[in-house]
């Protein structure tokens, strides 16, 4: 009578796994090392062209992870069809439900995907001249060159008697230093007033112009904020 631990037995020595067949362990290695050199420089860029409120490290290394993560399931699945298969079914039924920030996130997790499959069948050409050419343009084009940036200048101030056309020589100081600027909220209280600008500045212009609202006694508190969006006219 055969038993269950003799089964178990053939079934160790029948199993052979084709992706032992096909790939050495120096080729795995040298997949894995390229794919690490390759998503090292997304994780530079990632890091040095982030613009939002909150960078993320635990995002960036999940970049790594999960280049490194598809390259071993590429060598993986490479030489066996129906292991693919198999793959794709599975791959199939899981969701990504954690909430995208930065829509560029999405970008960068799909070039993480590429560069780990591109390195998974060894086109290691292809994994460096595409990873330097798309860091390349990434970063010059977060990097661009501006004159004058945006910000949000919140105002609290008191119109005072004596100040009636207090507005308008704030108007006046957001001209002499501002290029464009524009009223975005005002806000009447009984005790202050509230007024929201959006304005676009050179950046050494700031100080100046913080420097010139402080002068005037009825401002009573100035708050600057960077802003990425772009000035409607």
């Amino acid at each position: 009578m055969i038993s269950f631990k003799d089964i178990i037995k053939d079934m160790g020595r029948n199993f052979k796994p084709n992706v032992l067949d096909t790939l050495e362990p120096i080729v795995i290695i040298g997949n894995l090392f390229v794919v690490l050199v390759c998503i090292s420089f997304v994780y530079f860029i990632y890091k040095k062209t982030y613009s939002s409120i909150l960078y993320s490290k635990n995002f960036n290394i999940t970049l790594v992870m999960t280049s490194l993560v598809t390259s071993l399931a590429v060598m993986v699945i490479s030489s066996n069809l129906a292991l693919s298969l198999g793959m794709v079914g599975a791959l199939s039924i899981i969701r990504f439900r954690s909430a995208i920030k930065d829509p560029k996130d999405v970008g960068f997790l799909f070039w993480s995907v590429a560069l780990g499959i591109v390195c998974g069948i060894g086109a290691y050409p292809l994994a460096f001249i595409s990873t330097l050419v798309i860091g390349l343009v990434v970063f010059i084009i977060s990097k661009k060159i501006t004159v004058y940036n945006s910000y949000i200048l919140v105002l609290d101030f008191e119109e005072k008697k004596q100040e009636i056309n207090l507005t308008e020589k704030i108007d006046l100081m957001l001209k002499k230093f501002c290029y464009n600027f524009k009223i975005r909220s005002s806000s009447y209280m009984n005790q202050k007033d509230e007024k929201v600008y959006e304005i676009k500045i050179k950046e050494i212009n700031i100080k100046s112009l913080i420097s010139e609202l402080k002068k005037n006694n009825s401002v009573k508190k100035i708050n600057i904020f960077s802003y990425e969006g772009e000035l409607s006219d």
